[in-house]
């Protein structure tokens, strides 16, 4: 069974990590340093034809990722009514590898549960599209809102988006 740790302890993680790193090659590569207070001497910049000469411009550099849209984000219907959500990926950067889409609901104060795999999307990403049909309600209950987590995950990359269901009689 696969553990989804939240984003942000994930970022964290890795900013962490990233620290340790700088820090530790700081230490190491210190001892290659000119004395304090003396510049280090800066090489010529020399070029061969066709070899792009170092300027100092700072190079844009985009990630691939993206991004996921749900529609409708909340809807509010009866029993035995059908709602259609569309779920769209904006790919981001030159992202182009398959995303794996499921859905995770609770409602009644988490007495129901339902978990959905709604499969893969590849590029071009075309939308994808989930009929619900909106379940009866248990007896004396005549309004239950269902919170939808849905988790697109691709190349590495999680996204999630929230979609509530609100059931009424």
């Amino acid at each position: 069974m696969v553990r989804d740790y939240p984003p942000l302890l994930i970022a964290v993680l890795i900013c962490v990590m990233l620290t340790g790193t700088a820090i530790t090659y700081g230490l190491l590569m210190d001892g290659g340093a000119p004395p304090p207070g003396q510049p280090a001497p800066l090489p010529a910049p020399t070029a061969t034809p066709g070899t792009p000469v170092a300027t100092g411009a700072p190079v844009q550099v985009t990630s691939r990722s993206f991004a996921i849209s749900v529609t409708p984000a909340a809807a509010t219907v009866r029993p035995g009514d059908t709602v259609r959500f569309t779920l769209t990926v904006h790919p981001e950067g030159g992202f182009s590898a398959p995303v794996e889409v499921r859905v995770t609901a609770t409602a009644l104060g988490g007495v129901y549960r339902d978990n959905h795999d709604l499969g893969t999307v590849s590029p071009p990403y075309p939308p994808l599209t989930y009929d619900v049909v909106a379940p009866d309600l248990p007896p004396l209950v005549s309004t239950a809102t269902v919170d939808a987590t849905v988790t697109a995950t691709g190349g590495g990359i999680v996204r999630t988006e929230q979609v509530q269901l609100v059931i009424r009689r």
